[in-house]
């Protein structure tokens, strides 16, 4: 109804709006630049800051603007879940069947990302909510593939 009286062509409230609706100031293009860097220069990035801050308006953007030429990104926010689970999902989003077992899994996502032509880049949203254990096989994940690269 009020989008006729106001001639709008879309609902202004939206809870995820376009990315082209995402104000793009100072702040916004300094952690961009920082992302950026990260993207190409990191191994490992933890984005902070309280809740209602943006964080994951930001990613969205990141990843928005990421090179669809360079990056793979894989996103994931389903955190609150059992470590093989995460593991499965990060399998599933690299566009795999997990196999059975945690080091089957391992090794899907190693090989996987090691024969990819683009460079991933796993973005893991609400990361506060992830198992301890889920968290010690991300850690091993990440050392696991820096010892793949030397």
């Amino acid at each position: 109804m009020f989008l006729d009286h106001f001639k709008m062509n879309s609902h202004p409230f939206q809870e995820r709006p376009p990315v082209e609706w995402i104000l793009n100031d100072h702040r916004i293009s300094q952690s961009l630049a920082r992302l950026d860097y990260f993207a190409r220069q990191g191994t490992l990035a933890l984005l902070i800051g309280p809740t209602g801050a943006g964080k994951s308006t930001l990613l969205r953007l990141f990843i928005h603007n990421l090179s669809k030429n360079r990056y793979r990104p894989v996103y994931l926010h389903f955190t609150g879940i059992p470590s093989s689970s995460l593991l499965r999902l990060i399998v599933t989003q690299l566009g795999e069947a997990p196999r059975r077992g945690k080091d089957h899994l391992f090794l899907q996502i190693l090989d996987r990302t090691a024969k990819e032509d683009l460079s991933t880049v796993l973005i893991i949203d609400e990361a506060h909510l992830i198992d301890p254990q889920a968290l010690t096989d991300l850690r091993l994940l990440v050392s696991s593939a820096l010892d793949t690269d030397m």
